[in-house]
């Protein structure tokens, strides 16, 4: 079985949904959830780019045996009741887990600090290759 725990709070016009999806199953399950705001969705779009499990009003996910997957999402539109449903929980084979391209956009941004960061200036515009 696939538990969903929804919540939604709503400030300056805005609504925000946060979601969690549990697999109690001992396999993995992949999950489409659909959302029922009546109005357009803004997914989270990490480092400017679109979560790519978002298609549509639905979003897809693969999550393993025993583990919990979150998600939120923000729209115009005023809450509902409920906020989303599982439209469908099938078992799935351990090579569509996930995708390259969702564990890219599930990556955080980062970046080294600049005090560890040596900088060097080229003095030479025009630098000769060793031989």
């Amino acid at each position: 079985m696939v538990t969903v725990e929804a919540s939604a709070d709503r400030t300056n016009g805005v609504t925000t949904v946060r979601v969690v999806l549990t697999n109690t199953h001992s396999t993995p399950q992949t999950v489409r959830l659909e959302h029922h705001l009546d109005g357009p969705i803004w997914p989270p779009r990490p480092n400017g780019v679109a979560d790519p499990r978002w298609t549509g009003d639905c979003w897809e996910t693969t999550i393993r045996p025993d583990r919990s997957e979150g998600l939120g999402f923000a729209s115009p539109a005023a809450p509902t009741d409920p906020l989303v449903t599982v439209v469908s929980s099938t078992r799935s084979t351990d090579d569509r887990i996930r995708s390259p391209e969702t564990v890219l956009a599930g990556l955080d941004t980062w970046c080294p600090p600049s005090d560890i960061l040596e900088r060097t200036p080229n003095t030479n515009p025009n630098p000769t290759p060793d031989p």
